[in-house]
């Protein structure tokens, strides 16, 4: 007994080592893991307005009030990277792994997937980055953080009306599934997808990717006759310009697009879907001196869609009013977004963001497309404390005409069509 015992020491003594030497048994002992995360938590009391089903309710009887806690795409991740040995252009060329997963609470523990979020593996040097996983699409990433103050993270996020057209298409992250009107939205983390990064180029950046299609493999859509030899492919890129200017204020601007070229046609049983969706976004920070500063941000886009030869299904199934039972679908919507950030240099600062959404112009649907417009709007105070830590307090409003149903970006009131919204919270905001 004491020989087993003695072995089971040694041996856990061994793999103990090798654990702090850089990783389990056979591991890269130079590599350098980095474990990180961000914490986004806030309590809010959220208001529904349900009158529009039923329009004799008018004491309201039926509206929502509840109050519940969040915690905002808050999430953990480890990363490392290591040197290949080689170089190119004067630069080591590196390999880079990451994987990164929310942290999920109350309602939202059931999804515990490992490496949820933006994941990868991927080489980088002079040439740039390329990388394969699961990562946000540059349509949505490469303006969100800089036209959003709130962050993109949560209720007063730019998703509650940008790259959507409401009814379940706000924000979809990870999986290939196309199920359902919530796979249809531009705002994406995509899974099987492979994306390039270019480097610096005097000011310019541009990024492309691509979704691995389904596997390679066509898809045929079965249960229906004539559908089939559908190839669901994404492509999303864009291009950003940034300058510091001599006097400290910075310029930026973006163009980003994004296509779903037969994505739709899979889940609605088409013979064809093409949808695309064009962006373009500024930003301008100007620096008063003391930490004070103004920051100012505009972002217009375009949604499209075009589908042909469809037997299921309707984009638009929150809305009986403007069902597409045709066997075809094309709709376009324009929005736009104004934001800004006023920081005062003794640790507050105030944000605002204001969306407005057009009605659709849709050529199929079955009645009308007016009164398809909607409104949103988020205001914020923050104080920064001395060690990093963030204190807010926001408002933020929803505001849908009859026939639009639009909801909070990340993490929705659960609106109905035509109904608002509005949320006053308190939250506390962390890096790790």
């Amino acid at each position: 007994m004491k020989t087993k015992l003695l072995g089971t020491a040694l041996a856990l003594g061994l793999a103990s080592s090798a654990v702090m030497a850089g990783g389990v048994g056979g591991g890269n002992a130079n590599s350098n893991w980095t474990i990180y995360g961000w914490q986004n938590w806030s309590w809010e009391q959220v208001s529904v307005d349900t009158t529009s089903i039923d329009p004799a309710d008018t004491d309201g009887e039926r509206d929502r009030d509840f109050s519940r806690i969040n915690n905002n795409a808050a999430n953990i991740g480890f990363a490392a990277s290591l040197p290949t040995g080689m170089s190119l252009g004067g630069q080591e060329i590196k390999v880079n792994f990451q994987c990164e997963q929310f942290t999920f609470h109350n309602r939202l523990n059931g999804i515990s997937d490992f490496c949820n979020r933006n994941s990868k593996i991927s080489l980088s040097g002079a040439f740039g980055e390329i990388m394969f996983g699961q990562w946000l699409l540059p349509y949505n990433e490469m303006v969100a953080q800089w036209v959003d103050p709130f962050y993109d993270a949560g209720a007063d996020s730019h998703t509650s009306i940008m790259g959507s057209v409401g009814y379940g298409t706000l924000f979809y992250n990870g999986g290939f599934g196309f199920t359902g009107a919530s796979k249809q939205g531009f705002n994406r983390r995509q899974e099987e997808v492979i994306q390039y990064w270019s480097p610096n180029l005097n000011g310019f950046t541009f990024r492309l990717a691509t979704t691995n299609a389904n596997g390679g493999e066509e898809t045929q859509v079965t249960g229906v006759s004539g559908v089939d030899d559908l190839d669901p492919r994404i492509w999303s890129t864009g291009v950003a310009y940034e300058t510091t200017l001599a006097n400290g204020n910075n310029v930026w601007l973006a163009a980003t697009y994004q296509k779903h070229d037969e994505w739709a046609a899979v889940d609605f049983a088409c013979d064809d879907s093409d949808d695309d969706s064009y962006r373009l976004a500024a930003r301008y920070i100007h620096q008063w001196g003391g930490g004070m500063s103004t920051q100012i941000s505009a972002m217009w886009e375009e949604l499209e869609y075009d589908w042909s030869g469809c037997t299921v299904g309707t984009l638009l199934s929150g809305n009986a009013a403007l069902t597409s039972n045709t066997a075809d679908l094309e709709l376009e919507k324009e929005s736009w977004m104004i934001s800004g950030k006023q920081t005062f240099g003794n640790g507050f600062d105030v944000r605002a963001s204001y969306m407005d959404a057009d009605e659709f112009d849709c050529s199929t649907c079955d009645v009308t497309e007016d009164d398809t417009d909607a409104t949103a709007f988020n205001l914020g105070v923050y104080y920064t404390m001395p060690a990093g830590t963030e204190l807010r307090l926001t408002y933020s409003d929803v505001d849908n005409e009859s026939n639009a149903n639009y909801d909070f970006g990340i993490g929705g009131a659960g609106t109905v069509v035509g109904g608002d919204a509005d949320m006053f919270a308190f939250g506390i905001v962390q890096w790790f």
